[in-house]
């Protein structure tokens, strides 16, 4: 294995003249920026169109792409848009994306970019080339702004689900509409494009996420109401989360409607094979979100108000992954093994070699931790989107938990990584002592021998909590963190350069051993 790192970065955290990064200019920036420090992975969140809570996690289509990622700058670039019609489009620099503003002002752009694209497109062309999952889509998007609201089963009995003729009926009445969404993807696809031709020539491979679970207001459920544990009319039966652990005492309730794994299989996964296969247009490695719940899921009966009243159940993985595998190569996807698991999801993950993750964040509850033991065939995290900034972690314990904060000072004087540690007295060790605790981190995770180390941006500049990207169990007030300014872009950081050229300068080969959980916390 060649030992490699890279930078977890959402894209709408890059900064930009329009409230929200796009995949413009500052993506090849940020691209740019990944090279000169010998970075070969870029991870980003899901590109799925956001639902509810603007979450990545909860969008309207496993297909669609959200197009508010659309670069302005190129509409300029490519002709769809002029330069008054540009500038009209900027919003005040924030380092905070406000959806609602953006919303509106991109809508506002569309509307004047998407007729002078229209007009030398043949739309109809690109919708036929997917009509599986891209006519579903524009019919329930159609409808949701028909009725002004997504609740579907609350629609006309007629439009209840989707059909071939329904699309068709919508198409003749609201052709115009309609082509609209689709041109908005077409655009996105293009504009995506260029930019994976720019990764390829900086040799970045992109990783991103695709989430397990689908929204139950969403295009996927509507049109796909015999693959989800719904009743006749619709609602859901039972609905997913997690049970309660350490973090919550009622568990998580998610509310998302659970797959009829048995139903899946009956026409060999094929929505799945679809869905995955989309993904991989787009990303080079994709980590599957909440692997446990390819394995087994914890179903909660819809009425209940918390997740404590759920039961694990078993799904047929192994057809699953066979299936999976015998269409797509198994070297791009990544576990995202976090959680609850057992002795079957280690063997799933293990039978198939997929690489799971280590976030350090979780490790130093632990006395006997030592990432030096960690497996090589581990992706190592100092910190994930779901976790708070090094930072804010470090400060957090400092009021909180006394205990696992000695650990990580014990640890650091063990292994002689800080001279202003190895300097002093451990009783003299405060919140205060390690203003460079990000750095810290860093060269722990380069130094292990995992082969490939993965740190989100925030912790590169050494940002507190006020750079978090999400808090789990609070769907609002989310995934709204951006980068200050482009400066950062531009700049070198000493110190992020040193830890690469000590830990990274020097490949190994190394053949994969078993994927155990030994010496993992």
């Amino acid at each position: 294995m060649t030992k490699t790192a890279g930078i977890l970065l959402p894209i709408t955290s890059l900064p930009s003249e329009f409230g929200i990064g796009d995949i413009g200019d500052n993506a090849y920036k940020f691209a740019d920026l990944l090279a000169r420090h010998h970075q070969k992975y870029w991870q980003i969140l899901p590109l799925n169109w956001c639902g509810y809570g603007n979450s990545p996690y909860n969008p309207i289509s496993a297909f669609a792409s959200f197009p508010y990622l659309i670069s302005p700058q190129i509409l300029y670039h490519d002709g769809w848009i002029d330069r008054t019609e540009l500038t009209d489009a900027y919003l005040p620099e924030s380092e905070t994306v406000d959806y609602a503003s953006v919303y509106r002002t991109k809508d506002a752009l569309f509307a004047k970019a998407v007729p002078r694209f229209l007009a030398s497109t043949a739309i109809r062309d690109h919708i036929e080339s997917n009509p599986s999952d891209l006519k579903p889509f524009l019919a329930y998007l159609m409808l949701c702004r028909i009725y002004e609201h997504d609740d579907w089963y609350r629609w006309f009995v007629d439009h209840q689900t989707y059909s071939d003729d329904l699309f068709e009926r919508l198409w003749r009445k609201y052709e115009l509409q309609i082509s609209y969404y689709a041109s908005l993807q077409v655009i996105f696809d293009g504009q995506f494009q260029r930019l994976q031709q720019h990764l390829k020539a900086m040799d970045i491979k992109l990783i991103g996420d695709v989430p397990l679970y689908c929204s139950y207001n969403s295009a996927d459920v509507w049109a796909n109401q015999h693959l989800f544990d719904l009743d006749e009319i619709g609602r859901r039966i039972t609905v997913s989360g997690v049970p309660p652990d350490a973090f919550s005492e009622e568990g998580q309730l998610w509310g998302n409607p659970t797959f009829r794994w048995g139903k899946m299989a009956e026409d060999n996964f094929a929505w799945w094979l679809r869905r995955i296969g989309n993904a991989l247009k787009y990303y080079n490695l994709i980590r599957l979100d909440h692997f446990i719940g390819y394995v087994n899921y914890w179903s909660i009966p819809a009425e209940e108000k918390t997740a404590i009243n759920g039961k694990w159940i078993p799904t047929p993985a192994e057809k699953f992954f066979d299936t999976l595998f015998s269409h797509y190569d198994p070297s791009r996807f990544i576990a995202e093994d976090l959680g609850i698991l057992n002795d079957e999801v280690c063997r799933i993950r293990d039978h198939y070699s997929l690489p799971g993750m280590i976030v350090l964040q979780f490790c130093f509850d632990n006395p006997d931790v030592d990432p030096a033991l960690y497996p090589a065939d581990r992706i190592i995290y100092t910190g994930t989107h779901d976790n708070d900034t090094i930072h804010g972690w470090y400060r957090h314990l400092a009021e909180t938990d006394a205990h696992a904060l000695s650990i990580f000072h014990q640890y650091l004087i063990r292994t002689e990584r800080s001279n202003a540690m190895t300097n002093r007295q451990h009783s003299a060790l405060s919140a205060k002592s390690l203003t460079d605790v990000h750095w810290q981190f860093i060269d722990i995770a380069y130094a292990s021998p995992c082969h490939l180390a993965i740190v989100p941006f925030q912790d590169i500049l050494g940002l507190g909590s006020e750079a978090r990207m999400n808090t789990p169990g609070f769907p609002l007030g989310n995934w709204q963190w951006r980068i200050p300014d482009d400066t950062c872009l531009l700049s070198h950081f000493p110190e992020w350069q040193d830890l690469i050229t000590k830990n990274m300068r020097n490949t190994r080969s190394a053949s994969p051993g078993p994927l155990s959980r030994s010496g993992v916390c």
